[in-house]
């Protein structure tokens, strides 16, 4: 099934896409071609914890990362040394995680509860949901922060489950079953919106500082009317940057919510910049670098088109993007050239790539968690 049929589901039952599966044959995709090793990547370690969609995230905390599974599965692992502090299972299994802030960890189970865990992995709370989540939850701070597909927002104290806030929102008619993403700056929360924006809302009350839109709906069908912000905000020096699905990519000023450019791009993974550069994959597999203050492009790079590449991660002067084999390639940041590649379990990357202290995490789709040091 492709990419695109995965991702797409009505407000309330799931859409079937005679089209896709009509449409024009995928491009098969581009063989790896050996590599130059200048960069080396030592597997530190490997975990498994069960089976992994692309719309869970990794929670990076002190130390550490938090990850859970699609079976019920939530672990807190050590970056260094891959020792797990602790492992739990949710009853049930879980159909979105992994927010944490490294006391406190939740995730939805697959009844629409938001579940909180303690310190040491102990169940505290359940909430039942008006909603179904696809997002991963928020925690900072000792507050969870859930996006519910119909785009509401709610706010609970992790401890004791007292909720603090919530929103409304309007949702589309056509939702995409793929993460937008929540981040935290300050005392803010950037949300991700399937109306196509970045929202900028006060932690502590709910109450919106700015909105900005990146892509608004164009088109007959409501298939072409889809501008969901695909993957979190990514946050950068004074700059919040992201993707609306398949039409465009843009960042704002971080204070005021002034857009400082927006291009077209046909994607549909989040985006990665570090205030100077932003690395984007786009549909087609190529990997594409702009300035990250006015849009202009810096590079790009096709030798992995159409191998379903994840979200990229910049590290440093490295870019990093798995791939449906389980590769991971690194490019340089200066000027695109592959400088280097690792294996996982043979299964694709589809999650985003997450940096723990000089540890890379990565996660397949058969749950597979591999930590790599690069050298």
């Amino acid at each position: 099934m492709s990419r695109f049929a995965r991702y797409l589901l009505a407000a309330v039952a799931t859409l079937t896409l005679a089209a896709c599966a009509s449409g024009p044959k995928r491009p098969d995709p581009t063989p790896l071609s050996p590599v130059a090793s200048i960069l080396q990547a030592k597997t530190a370690w490997v975990v498994h914890i069960g089976p992994v969609p692309s719309t869970f995230a990794t929670a990076v905390v002190q130390g550490g990362v938090v990850v859970a599974s699609s079976d019920g599965t939530v672990a807190r692992i050590d970056a260094q040394s891959g020792h797990e502090a602790w492992r739990v299972r949710i009853k049930g299994g879980i159909s979105a995680a992994t927010g944490s802030d490294g006391t406190f960890t939740a995730v939805v189970n697959r009844h629409n509860q938001l579940v909180s865990l303690g310190p040491q992995g102990q169940l505290l709370w359940l909430y039942q949901l008006p909603t179904s989540v696809i997002t991963a939850p928020l925690v900072t701070g000792g507050t969870v922060v859930v996006q519910g597909a119909d785009q509401h927002l709610w706010a609970f104290n992790a401890a004791n489950g007292q909720k603090l806030w919530s929103t409304e929102s309007r949702a589309p008619a056509l939702l995409l079953h793929q993460a937008s993403g929540l981040a935290v700056q300050g005392d803010s929360l950037l949300v991700g919106t399937a109306q196509g924006r970045i929202e900028s809302v006060a932690i502590a009350t709910g109450a919106q500082r700015w909105a900005v839109t990146l892509a608004r709906p164009r088109g007959i069908t409501e298939v072409e009317r889809v501008v969901s912000i695909t993957g979190a905000p990514a946050i950068g020096g004074s700059m919040a940057c992201a993707r609306a699905y398949q039409s465009a990519i843009g960042c704002a000023d971080l204070d005021t919510g002034r857009l400082l450019w927006v291009d077209k791009a046909d994607g549909d993974t989040g985006v990665s910049q570090n205030g100077s550069l932003l690395v984007a994959t786009q549909g087609d597999g190529v990997v594409q670098a702009y300035v990250a203050a006015d849009g202009g492009q810096r590079w790009s790079n096709s030798q992995l088109k159409y191998r379903d590449l994840s979200a990229p991660l910049l590290l440093g002067m490295t870019v990093a993007v798995g791939d449906y084999q389980g590769y991971i390639t690194f490019l340089s940041a200066k000027d695109g050239s592959i400088i280097g590649r690792v294996s996982t379990d043979g299964s694709a990357i589809e999650s985003p790539m997450v940096a723990a202290g000089k540890t890379l995490v990565a996660v397949t789709r058969s749950g597979g968690v591999y930590g790599f040091v690069p050298e």
